[in-house]
């Protein structure tokens, strides 16, 4: 008999789930499906690196051949396929099979010893062994004062040797190393003496549930580094648990993204201490299926929302393991409107699927709060991101070289945010997210495009002698710099979600933003509070301080009337910038930056 272990599966993804998925949603069915296909693509790659491995002179050190734990991981799985199958789809699993995988190729270094490294497919085997229920003596390495026993938990033994044993025998385990034991709990989600179980959270509404694992122990959780165990205390955990129950309501009320779905793929959740801002941090990775990481300090709408985003990564990630829908797409030359770094088109197809689902969200959440801050609020981030996302699939659209279902997935996408485009949307929050949409776009090209030196000399050469520009403009190229996040999206958030706050702040200017941020800089206040030839004086003063101050170019473009020198910021920010440096003579600060943009556009198209 083979096991279902050593032998390949073909997988074709049902056009009804293709269509679900195309759709920016997905449900149970869906989910399953593309599961069945992480699941073997995880088969295959653990067979990959027992080969490699086997053949690696260096291998196996102080641990028995790797094909003993290949072994016993078919035992497993011949008493219960449900074990080895949660062990194959167990993020960090994921995450080491492809890290180890390219160490072995020679593609990737690492800090660990190499046996150590690849004898994580040890621990990997005695998870699914004792998972299964079945007798057996196995070698698995020792790091960080303890063993990891993958989707278990960790047992905590002082490390005075490389190797130690995991032994089932009837139904006691235990884990031995020299004289030290610790012998686990029938409930292996429990803590006990020496043991720390891998807890889940759980969130509950409408019958719809998600319990995805909190993993503070594994050293493959964080797919960005590997790190060492860093348990949650009680009230770290109950924290956890409030803001997730909190944030599952919200998702499971919405019904433009399938809430089963996204609880069916949500496996693991990593407290992570990265910082973000003005926005919380999250991710996910296509070699981490189910897992987020994120950085707790965040409000339940926001938490709800970074939980639809990266369920819809990560479901399009398994797709696109089944179903190519791009060509290439590598280079990283493309404007994304929610990063300020250029990005490939790859990461455009990510970002347009994860921020359609956040759309969809917002839309959901606009319907059902009460007229206030509540309904402006999620109008504001509806429509900001319906404008992302309309801007990414443009992108897509022109430039991506898609195969015949990515053309098809593409245009089942448009058709659903064409109707969310029609949506109506109180003026003020459009307003704020118009000009977010412009003030992004601005910065990110007066930082990372370049105009080509020799005619910028010329357009600089022609204001000084006072005669018309260039018949030509400059040509530009892509020169990625490090990007710097802007202060005006938290205010506009907070004018709308908090207007006594937003109040506070303008008449004293004492406090800073809510999440991080300095206090915020005056013309940037005039801006959110809708004032705008305060906010261009204000403008006016920073580049007066500081000609380079790129945020207040651009603020300058959202504040100035309508009229050639605004059209010429709008579209060539990083021409007006260019000259401007180039006519810069020590102490002189340069032309005045309006009446500069004023003569440029006198010559470039509007």
């Amino acid at each position: 008999m083979t096991s279902s272990v050593t032998r390949g599966l073909n997988h074709r993804l049902s056009a009804g789930c293709f269509a679900e998925l195309a759709r920016g949603s997905g449900g149970p069915s869906a989910v399953a499906e593309l599961r069945s296909g992480q699941r073997s693509r995880a088969m295959l790659l653990l067979r990959a690196l027992v080969d490699v491995a086997s053949a690696h002179p260096a291998l196996p050190g102080p641990l028995p051949p790797p094909r003993d734990a290949w072994h016993l991981l078919i035992r497993a799985e011949h008493r219960s396929p449900a074990a080895v199958d949660r062990l194959l789809l167990h993020p960090p699993v994921g995450v080491w099979l492809n890290r180890c995988l390219r160490r072995l190729r020679g593609l990737e270094s690492g800090d660990e010893p190499l046996w150590s490294a690849v004898g994580y497919v040890y621990a990997v085997a005695a998870s699914a062994a004792l998972l299964a229920g079945i007798d057996f003596r196995g070698a698995v390495p020792v790091r960080e004062d303890g063993v990891i026993l993958p989707a278990l938990g960790f047992a905590r033994i002082p490390d005075t040797t490389d190797v130690a044993e995991v032994v089932m025998s009837g139904k006691k385990a235990t884990v031995l190393s020299g004289p030290h034991s610790v012998t686990l709990p029938a409930d292996l989600s429990e803590d006990a003496p020496g043991w720390h179980g891998l807890r889940r959270l759980r969130g509950e509404h409408q019958g719809i549930v998600c319990s995805p694992l909190v993993d503070d122990i594994d050293p493959y959780r964080d797919f960005l580094r590997i790190r060492g165990p860093e348990r949650l205390d009680d009230e770290e955990w109950q924290g956890w648990q409030g803001r997730f129950d909190n944030a599952w309501r919200l998702v499971s009320e919405q019904r433009q993204v399938d809430p089963r779905g996204i609880g069916a793929c949500l496996a693991s959740v990593v407290p992570v201490p990265y910082a973000a801002w003005p926005e919380p941090f999250s991710a996910s990775s296509p070699e981490a299926y189910g897992c987020v990481l994120l950085n707790g300090a965040t409000d339940p709408l926001t938490l709800a929302a970074a939980l639809v985003h990266e369920a819809q990564h990560i479901k399009l990630s398994a797709l696109m393991d089944l179903v190519p829908l791009i060509e290439g797409g590598l280079e990283e030359i493309h404007y994304a409107p929610w990063r300020l770094d250029p990005r490939p088109l790859r990461g455009l197809l990510q970002g347009v699927y994860a921020f359609m689902g956040v759309t969809g969200f917002w839309w959901d959440r606009v319907r059902r709060a009460e007229p206030g801050p509540a309904r402006d609020s999620a109008a504001f981030e509806f429509a900001l991101r319906r404008a992302q996302t309309a801007s990414g699939l443009r992108t897509l659209l022109a430039h991506a070289e898609l195969t015949p279902r990515g053309a098809e997935f593409l245009h089942r996408l448009g058709e659903r945010l064409r109707l969310w485009l029609a949506q109506r949307v109180p003026s003020v929050p459009e307003r704020l997210a118009s000009d977010l949409i412009r003030d992004h776009r601005l910065v990110h090209r007066m930082r990372h495009l370049s105009a080509d030196p020799e005619p910028t000399v010329r357009w600089a050469r022609a204001w000084r002698e006072g005669t018309d520009p260039p018949e030509e403009l400059p040509g530009t190229s892509v020169r990625p710099t490090r990007p710097e996040a802007s202060a005006r999206p938290a205010l506009a958030r907070l004018r709308l979600g908090d207007p006594a706050r937003f109040a506070r702040l303008c008449e004293d200017r004492g406090e800073g933003l809510p999440g991080g941020g300095d206090a915020p800089d005056r013309a940037d206040l005039d801006w959110a509070a809708g004032d705008p030839a305060a906010a261009l004086r204000g403008y006016r003063a920073r580049l007066q301080a500081d000609p380079d101050d790129i945020a207040a170019w651009a603020g300058l473009a959202l504040s100035l009337p309508d009229g050639v020198a605004r059209t010429t910021l709008l579209n060539h920010p990083e021409l007006a910038l260019a000259v401007h440096r180039e006519l810069r003579t020590a102490p002189d600060t340069g032309p005045d930056p309006v009446a500069l943009a004023w003569w440029i556009g006198m010559r470039t198209p509007g």
